[in-house]
């Protein structure tokens, strides 16, 4: 009954638009609309708000259009099965995170779980942990390990564990033997973060307010690689950055981590997030397992 409505209300809602959606399904506008209203007439509910340049989800939407998204990545796995279990789909693993995540923790444990599962195939997309978390919400990927400061209709929780920033310096460094620093320490040093926009800038912006001062980076990029070599060629340099992120690497070239005190920068939290409620293939499921007791065994040191 609702199969043609359900799918018009999906093309409006991932574009945005009436016009964009009648572009992608090759349907009139009006007989789209025609078929919204509906669909709203019959549920007696409002699901998108007419704005002057698109069209927005109401509360209602939002959880209509994360059942209509399941009901699509649910419908493409059961294809895949009856195809048969060993189709190259039963094992790939599609995973999304942001930069740092990137740049050395998450290739390392999937180049662990490959040990044990060889024809896995990782398909990895690196991006800003706001996009992470809308693809894991699409179904686009199984999953994406990031940072988040709010919840999202659609997308689970599958673990938490924390992921203080931390002060990355040489051991050679005026403060590499301090216990724990606060940004107050640093504001005579040159400082590398990633770019304004992340969690960690914003954060960092956040103690730096609450302290009263104000911190010009020396550096700031969206590629890890770059803070962390600018950090280890520049004797008094120091990056904030997750311990995860960088611990390998600065273990092997004698940098020390040392802890931020302020609130804001110790509370944070690092999500393994999931599409709710969707039943993932057996590949993705040893994976996460995988991911997870890696995760847990890191924010049990």
């Amino acid at each position: 009954m609702y199969e043609i409505s359900l799918r018009y209300f999906h093309a409006v809602a991932q574009t945005g638009s009436l016009s964009a959606a009648s572009e992608e399904l090759h349907v009139a506008v009006s007989a789209i609309s025609r078929q919204i209203s509906q669909l709203e007439d019959q549920l007696q509910l409002t699901l998108f708000e007419r704005k002057p340049r698109g069209m927005a989800l109401t509360s209602a939407g939002e959880i209509l259009y994360t059942y209509a998204l399941r009901n699509s990545v649910e419908l493409s796995n059961v294809i895949a099965e009856m195809k048969g279990l060993n189709s190259l789909q039963q094992q790939t693993i599609t995973l999304a995170c942001p930069e740092g995540m990137a740049w050395d923790f998450l290739p390392y444990v999937i180049a662990q779980f490959r040990q044990q599962y060889p024809s896995a195939i990782v398909s990895l997309q690196v991006v800003d942990s706001g996009k992470a978390t809308q693809l894991v919400k699409e179904g686009s990927v199984d999953a994406a390990l990031t940072f988040s400061l709010q919840p999202e209709q659609g997308v689970e929780v599958a673990l938490q564990v924390p992921s203080p920033i931390s002060a990355l310096l040489s051991q050679q460094h005026p403060l590499a033997n301090a216990e724990c620093l606060s940004v107050r320490d640093l504001k005579d040093y040159p400082i590398a973060l990633s770019e304004p926009g992340t969690t960690l800038s914003y954060l960092f912006d956040i103690a730096c307010h609450l302290e009263g001062i104000q911190i010009a980076p020396a550096l700031t990029s969206n590629a890890m690689g770059a803070i962390y070599t600018y950090t280890k060629e520049s004797p008094d340099a120091i990056a904030l950055c997750g311990e995860l992120t960088v611990q390998r690497q600065a273990l092997r070239d004698g940098l020390v981590l040392r802890p931020m005190q302020e609130p804001s920068l110790v509370q944070r939290s690092l999500q393994l997030q999931v599409m709710s409620r969707r039943k993932q293939p057996a590949i993705v499921r040893y994976f996460l397992d995988f991911l997870t007791a890696a995760l847990t065994e890191h924010s049990g040191r």
